[in-house]
């Protein structure tokens, strides 16, 4: 199967390995990709390969994103962030949905520090 992900429009992505789900494997793995614009709008991608997914993680590491987990995140997307506990983390808001709420992802607390320092420096 060929197929592109118009990268440049990709705010946030989730990654599903064999780790995370025993129902994937390196030809069945998973992607759920949440792209910006006025509205922000998920994607599930199903049987995406192991070399597809870590190419797309590689890619996504040299536009800036930030990891949390299998999570990654355009910092530069995010309108709104709140701590919950400096040991969980905390929520960040990345746009708006179909539906006009806010959408929302969780992310672990060293990702929410190195996300609000690069936030706070540019």
């Amino acid at each position: 199967m060929e197929r592109f992900i118009n990268i440049r429009h990709v705010i946030a992505a989730q990654m599903t390995t064999p780790e995370d789900n025993p129902l994937v494997s390196d030809t069945t793995r998973m992607m759920d990709v949440w792209f910006g614009g006025p509205v922000v709008r998920k994607q599930l991608f199903k049987k995406v390969s192991k070399v597809e997914q870590e190419a797309f993680v590689t890619a996504l590491h040299e536009r800036g994103f930030i990891q949390s987990g299998n999570l990654l995140v355009d910092p530069a997307a995010v309108l709104f962030a709140e701590m919950e506990h400096q040991l969980v983390g905390g929520v960040i808001t990345i746009g708006f949905g179909d539906n006009n709420r806010p959408v929302e992802l969780k992310v672990k607390a060293q990702a929410f520090a190195e996300m609000a320092a690069k936030l706070q420096t540019s």
